[in-house]
Formats: structure tokens, sequence, C-alpha cells
């Protein structure tokens, strides 16, 4: 058993669940959290200690978790076109 989430390409895939919706919800978890993986890795990585890393992570699920900081970043038309920056490959996290 990986303690790491299932990523394509590796030799053992994860066990079939029976039902789509709780294999959708084991997707979801280990998409979350080999994203949450890369995020800490790539702080830990810049020099950040493993709890201001922690720390760090959970301030910007907390921020984007908020409905108002949602609702705000959907409206703005600076937020969208830097997403869409990101998006075309033109802006990146690093």
């Amino acid at each position: 058993m990986h303690n790491l989430p299932y990523q394509p390409g590796d030799s053992e895939q994860p066990e079939q669940t029976l039902h789509t919706s709780e294999t959708d919800q084991t997707e979801t978890t280990q998409l979350a959290l080999y994203k949450e993986h890369t995020q800490l890795k790539a702080l830990l990585d810049s020099g950040f200690s493993w709890g201001e890393a922690i720390r760090l992570i959970d301030m910007k699920e907390g921020f984007y978790s908020n409905p108002e900081v949602r609702q705000r970043m959907e409206e703005d038309s600076h937020i969208q076109f830097a997403r869409w920056l990101y998006e075309q490959g033109e802006l990146n996290e690093n």
C-alpha cells in the first residue's frame, strides 16, 4: 500500500470500488493529497520549515474556501486575465 496517492504511470493501480460515487470521492481525495504533497515539497525546497509550509498551505486553503473571496476572484477581470495566462502556460507558480 502506498502512502502517496496513485499517480498515472504507477505500476500498481488503486483498488476499484463498486460504487462510482465512492470511486469519484477516492480519486478526488487522492488528487487533493497529491496537490498538497506537491505544494509542501515546493515550499520545503524553497527553504521554508515544515511548520511554516504547513501553515502556508492551511492559510491558502482557508482563503480560497471563503465564499466572498471566491466570488470576488470570479468577478475580478485582473484575476480572470491572470488565470487565462496561467492556463496558456504564460504564467507559472515559480
